[in-house]
């Protein structure tokens, strides 16, 4: 077995323990600076050109794991509207399927997607019993 993707003791060569194999990681410890230097002066790799925008990271627009969500949503105000219309569906299935639901509004649920505010516990939000 391995250590995990992140573990600061990862070594440049390892042994998995269950298969009994070698592994090679030649950029273990390679910074951001470092990958970027390979990528752009030793294999001259074309790239998205978010991140000379200043991304770090790329995926979907207001995914909950990217730090600048609300930058992006304020970029592509059509993307925060289907977010709104998604979560405001989400509000009226649950409601109608006799759930229980913290929020009463879209906008409320995009605060706290965006963690503008955190709900005092989840209400019950998630259980798949019916309201009483």
């Amino acid at each position: 077995m391995l250590n995990s993707d992140n573990d600061e003791s990862r070594r440049v060569v390892e042994q998995c323990y269950r298969t009994r194999k070698t592994l090679v990681n030649p950029i273990i410890d390679w910074g951001t600076d470092d990958v970027w230097e390979f990528l752009n002066d030793v294999a001259k790799v074309p790239h998205c050109e978010l991140y000379d925008q200043g991304y770090s990271r790329l995926g979907c627009i207001g995914c909950p794991m990217n730090a600048n969500r609300k930058r992006e949503l304020e970029k592509y105000p059509k993307h925060k509207a289907a977010y709104l219309r998604a979560f405001n569906r989400m509000i009226k299935a649950r409601i109608q399927n006799g759930l229980k639901t913290i929020w009463t509004t879209p906008d409320e649920v995009m605060s706290w997607w965006l963690k503008d505010t955190e709900p005092q516990n989840d209400g019950g939000l998630f259980e798949q019993e019916d309201a009483e």
